[in-house]
Protein backbone atom coordinates (compact mmCIF):
# COMPACT_ATOMS: atom_id res chain seq x y z
CA UNK A 1 0.00 0.00 0.00
CA UNK A 2 2.16 3.35 -1.29
CA UNK A 3 2.35 5.81 1.04
CA UNK A 4 0.48 4.18 3.76
CA UNK A 5 1.12 5.50 7.26
CA UNK A 6 3.67 3.58 9.27
CA UNK A 7 2.56 1.46 11.75
CA UNK A 8 5.13 0.58 14.35
CA UNK A 9 8.04 2.99 11.80
CA UNK A 10 9.83 -0.64 11.35
CA UNK A 11 10.62 -0.32 7.40
CA UNK A 12 11.50 -3.90 7.63
CA UNK A 13 7.98 -4.43 9.04
CA UNK A 14 6.05 -2.12 8.07
CA UNK A 15 5.43 -2.43 4.16
CA UNK A 16 4.56 -6.41 4.79
CA UNK A 17 1.64 -5.34 6.96
CA UNK A 18 0.32 -2.27 5.55
CA UNK A 19 -0.95 -4.14 2.02
CA UNK A 20 -2.77 -6.54 3.83
CA UNK A 21 -4.11 -5.25 6.98
CA UNK A 22 -7.98 -3.89 6.78
CA UNK A 23 -8.06 -0.21 7.00
CA UNK A 24 -9.63 -0.53 10.60
CA UNK A 25 -7.88 -3.06 12.83
CA UNK A 26 -7.08 -4.65 16.28
CA UNK A 27 -3.73 -5.70 17.39
CA UNK A 28 -2.47 -7.36 20.18
CA UNK A 29 0.89 -6.33 21.11
CA UNK A 30 2.13 -9.31 23.95
CA UNK A 31 5.45 -8.84 26.30
CA UNK A 32 6.90 -9.60 29.56
CA UNK A 33 7.50 -6.68 31.63
CA UNK A 34 10.77 -5.63 30.78
CA UNK A 35 10.69 -6.83 27.00
CA UNK A 36 10.23 -3.14 26.01
CA UNK A 37 6.74 -3.99 24.48
CA UNK A 38 5.87 -0.27 26.14
CA UNK A 39 8.25 1.41 24.12
CA UNK A 40 7.06 -0.31 20.91
CA UNK A 41 3.29 0.63 21.99
CA UNK A 42 4.95 3.89 21.92
CA UNK A 43 6.33 4.34 18.50
CA UNK A 44 3.22 2.50 17.64
CA UNK A 45 1.37 6.00 18.61
CA UNK A 46 4.46 7.95 17.16
CA UNK A 47 4.00 6.90 14.58
CA UNK A 48 0.42 7.91 13.77
CA UNK A 49 0.68 11.35 14.91
CA UNK A 50 -0.30 13.98 12.11
CA UNK A 51 -2.55 11.49 10.30
CA UNK A 52 -5.21 10.98 12.89
CA UNK A 53 -6.18 11.82 16.35
CA UNK A 54 -3.51 9.41 18.71
CA UNK A 55 -5.05 8.33 22.15
CA UNK A 56 -2.65 6.51 24.44
CA UNK A 57 -4.16 5.22 27.56
CA UNK A 58 -1.63 4.27 30.14
CA UNK A 59 -2.64 2.09 33.14
CA UNK A 60 0.69 2.42 35.44
CA UNK A 61 2.97 4.94 34.03
CA UNK A 62 2.47 8.64 34.84
CA UNK A 63 1.26 11.13 31.85
CA UNK A 64 4.30 13.20 32.48
CA UNK A 65 6.36 10.17 32.54
CA UNK A 66 5.11 8.71 29.20
CA UNK A 67 5.50 12.48 27.43
CA UNK A 68 9.21 12.05 28.96
CA UNK A 69 9.76 9.00 27.12
CA UNK A 70 8.88 10.52 23.87
CA UNK A 71 11.16 13.47 24.42
CA UNK A 72 13.84 11.41 25.43
CA UNK A 73 13.65 9.13 21.95
CA UNK A 74 13.45 12.45 20.22
CA UNK A 75 9.60 12.36 19.61
CA UNK A 76 7.65 15.01 19.73
CA UNK A 77 4.25 14.60 21.25
CA UNK A 78 3.13 17.38 19.87
CA UNK A 79 -1.04 16.03 19.37
CA UNK A 80 -0.83 13.09 21.35
CA UNK A 81 -3.46 12.63 23.53
CA UNK A 82 -2.41 11.06 27.27
CA UNK A 83 -5.21 9.13 29.33
CA UNK A 84 -4.37 8.05 32.90
CA UNK A 85 -6.72 5.73 33.43
CA UNK A 86 -4.76 4.47 36.84
CA UNK A 87 -5.33 7.80 38.69
CA UNK A 88 -8.91 8.27 36.92
CA UNK A 89 -9.63 4.61 38.72
CA UNK A 90 -7.87 6.00 42.44
CA UNK A 91 -9.56 9.06 42.16
CA UNK A 92 -12.91 7.78 41.20
CA UNK A 93 -13.09 4.14 42.99
CA UNK A 94 -10.28 3.61 45.31
CA UNK A 95 -9.87 6.66 47.49
CA UNK A 96 -13.62 6.46 47.89
CA UNK A 97 -13.35 3.11 49.02
CA UNK A 98 -10.27 4.20 51.57
CA UNK A 99 -12.09 6.60 53.02
CA UNK A 100 -14.98 4.38 53.69
CA UNK A 101 -12.92 2.15 55.77
CA UNK A 102 -11.04 4.66 57.66
CA UNK A 103 -14.19 5.76 58.47
CA UNK A 104 -15.43 2.18 59.60
CA UNK A 105 -12.13 1.81 61.31
CA UNK A 106 -12.03 4.92 63.32
CA UNK A 107 -15.61 5.99 64.10
CA UNK A 108 -17.98 8.98 63.02
CA UNK A 109 -18.45 11.31 65.31
CA UNK A 110 -22.16 13.22 65.75
CA UNK A 111 -19.81 16.84 64.89
CA UNK A 112 -18.64 14.71 61.85
CA UNK A 113 -22.27 14.66 60.80
CA UNK A 114 -23.24 18.23 61.76
CA UNK A 115 -20.31 19.61 60.13
CA UNK A 116 -21.11 18.03 56.43
CA UNK A 117 -24.23 18.90 54.93
CA UNK A 118 -26.79 15.71 53.69
CA UNK A 119 -26.31 15.45 50.40
CA UNK A 120 -27.70 12.84 48.14
CA UNK A 121 -26.46 9.66 47.48
CA UNK A 122 -24.68 8.75 44.21
CA UNK A 123 -24.45 5.42 42.87
CA UNK A 124 -20.70 5.09 41.44
CA UNK A 125 -21.05 4.70 38.09
CA UNK A 126 -17.25 4.96 36.85
CA UNK A 127 -16.24 2.16 34.86
CA UNK A 128 -13.26 1.19 32.72
CA UNK A 129 -14.59 -0.12 30.14
CA UNK A 130 -17.40 2.19 29.67
CA UNK A 131 -14.41 4.98 29.88
CA UNK A 132 -13.00 3.78 26.64
CA UNK A 133 -16.03 3.58 24.94
CA UNK A 134 -17.33 6.56 25.47
CA UNK A 135 -14.45 8.43 24.10
CA UNK A 136 -14.83 5.95 20.97
CA UNK A 137 -18.00 6.22 20.55
CA UNK A 138 -17.52 10.69 20.11
CA UNK A 139 -15.25 9.62 17.22
CA UNK A 140 -16.24 9.63 13.43
CA UNK A 141 -12.99 9.42 11.42
CA UNK A 142 -9.75 7.15 11.59
CA UNK A 143 -7.85 7.34 14.67
CA UNK A 144 -5.59 5.43 16.39
CA UNK A 145 -5.59 4.19 19.97
CA UNK A 146 -3.24 2.45 22.27
CA UNK A 147 -4.29 0.56 25.35
CA UNK A 148 -1.24 -0.33 27.84
CA UNK A 149 -1.94 -2.16 29.09
CA UNK A 150 -5.06 -4.47 29.15
CA UNK A 151 -3.68 -6.48 31.87
CA UNK A 152 -5.08 -3.85 34.55
CA UNK A 153 -8.85 -4.36 33.12
CA UNK A 154 -8.38 -8.45 33.39
CA UNK A 155 -7.48 -6.96 37.20
CA UNK A 156 -10.37 -4.89 38.18
CA UNK A 157 -13.14 -6.11 35.63
CA UNK A 158 -14.61 -9.56 34.97
CA UNK A 159 -13.47 -11.33 31.63
CA UNK A 160 -16.30 -10.72 29.96
CA UNK A 161 -16.38 -6.97 30.50
CA UNK A 162 -12.93 -6.81 29.44
CA UNK A 163 -13.80 -9.06 26.13
CA UNK A 164 -16.73 -7.00 25.40
CA UNK A 165 -14.43 -3.75 24.86
CA UNK A 166 -12.20 -5.49 23.17
CA UNK A 167 -15.43 -6.33 20.44
CA UNK A 168 -16.26 -3.26 20.93
CA UNK A 169 -13.46 -1.22 20.04
CA UNK A 170 -13.06 -2.97 17.27
CA UNK A 171 -16.25 -2.68 15.56
CA UNK A 172 -15.35 1.02 15.61
CA UNK A 173 -12.03 0.81 14.68
CA UNK A 174 -13.13 -1.33 11.48
CA UNK A 175 -16.16 1.67 10.74
CA UNK A 176 -13.90 4.11 11.22
CA UNK A 177 -10.73 3.30 9.91
CA UNK A 178 -9.13 3.15 13.49
CA UNK A 179 -6.01 1.32 13.93
CA UNK A 180 -6.08 -0.50 17.79
CA UNK A 181 -3.25 -1.61 19.70
CA UNK A 182 -3.90 -3.93 23.10
CA UNK A 183 -0.57 -4.40 25.07
CA UNK A 184 -0.94 -7.41 27.17
CA UNK A 185 1.18 -9.71 29.00
CA UNK A 186 1.50 -13.64 27.51
CA UNK A 187 0.70 -16.89 29.72
CA UNK A 188 -0.58 -15.12 32.54
CA UNK A 189 -4.38 -14.66 31.75
CA UNK A 190 -6.91 -17.67 31.90
CA UNK A 191 -6.77 -19.59 28.57
CA UNK A 192 -10.15 -18.85 27.35
CA UNK A 193 -9.67 -15.14 27.65
CA UNK A 194 -6.46 -15.25 26.03
CA UNK A 195 -7.26 -17.30 23.51
CA UNK A 196 -11.00 -15.18 22.49
CA UNK A 197 -8.96 -12.09 22.32
CA UNK A 198 -6.04 -13.65 20.00
CA UNK A 199 -9.17 -14.84 17.62
CA UNK A 200 -10.57 -11.78 17.40
CA UNK A 201 -7.23 -9.14 16.83
CA UNK A 202 -5.95 -9.02 13.43
CA UNK A 203 -2.63 -8.83 14.37
CA UNK A 204 -0.23 -10.37 16.88
CA UNK A 205 2.66 -9.30 17.42
CA UNK A 206 4.97 -10.61 20.55
CA UNK A 207 8.38 -9.07 21.65
CA UNK A 208 10.73 -11.44 23.64
CA UNK A 209 13.47 -10.15 25.61
CA UNK A 210 17.16 -12.21 25.61
CA UNK A 211 18.77 -13.72 28.54
CA UNK A 212 22.02 -12.14 30.14
CA UNK A 213 24.58 -11.07 28.94
CA UNK A 214 22.72 -10.02 25.41
CA UNK A 215 19.88 -8.66 27.35
CA UNK A 216 19.81 -5.54 25.17
CA UNK A 217 18.84 -8.10 22.55
CA UNK A 218 15.08 -8.66 21.79
CA UNK A 219 13.08 -11.38 18.99
CA UNK A 220 10.20 -9.62 17.31
CA UNK A 221 7.50 -11.92 16.37
CA UNK A 222 4.10 -11.23 13.92
CA UNK A 223 2.23 -14.10 14.81
CA UNK A 224 -0.80 -13.68 12.95
CA UNK A 225 -1.51 -11.26 10.42
CA UNK A 226 -5.48 -12.11 9.59
CA UNK A 227 -6.13 -14.07 6.33
CA UNK A 228 -2.11 -13.84 5.42
CA UNK A 229 -0.50 -16.67 7.61
CA UNK A 230 2.77 -16.02 4.73
CA UNK A 231 2.97 -12.76 6.35
CA UNK A 232 4.14 -13.68 9.86
CA UNK A 233 7.87 -13.41 10.47
CA UNK A 234 10.63 -13.44 13.05
CA UNK A 235 13.55 -10.52 13.99
CA UNK A 236 16.56 -9.68 15.85
CA UNK A 237 15.87 -5.81 17.54
CA UNK A 238 17.48 -3.57 19.93
CA UNK A 239 16.86 -0.64 21.69
CA UNK A 240 18.32 2.63 20.16
CA UNK A 241 18.50 6.31 20.64
CA UNK A 242 15.47 6.57 17.95
CA UNK A 243 13.51 3.86 19.63
CA UNK A 244 13.13 -0.22 18.35
CA UNK A 245 15.11 -1.04 15.39
CA UNK A 246 15.18 -4.29 13.90
CA UNK A 247 18.73 -5.70 12.29
CA UNK A 248 19.77 -8.96 10.47
CA UNK A 249 21.24 -11.34 13.17
CA UNK A 250 24.23 -11.35 11.47
CA UNK A 251 24.99 -7.93 12.41
CA UNK A 252 27.44 -6.83 15.18
CA UNK A 253 25.40 -3.61 15.37
CA UNK A 254 21.86 -2.57 14.89
CA UNK A 255 21.25 0.31 12.75
CA UNK A 256 20.91 3.72 14.60
CA UNK A 257 18.01 4.78 13.49
CA UNK A 258 14.21 3.42 12.89
CA UNK A 259 14.00 5.02 9.52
Amino acid sequence: MSGARPIFDLPEVDPGLSGVLPSGWLGLLRGMSGSGVSLLAKQFAHAGLGASPVHYYSTYERTDDVERAFRDFRWTPKGLEVINLSDEYYERILRRDLEVSRARETGISYRDLADHPTVPLRRRTYNLANRILADLAGMNGPFRLVLDSLDFFLEVLDPSEVLMLARQTRHHAQNLGGQVLLVIQPDIHERRTSGLLEDMADLVVDLQGAEPPRDDRRTLLVRKVRNHPERTQAHAARVTEHGLALFAPEDRDPPATTG
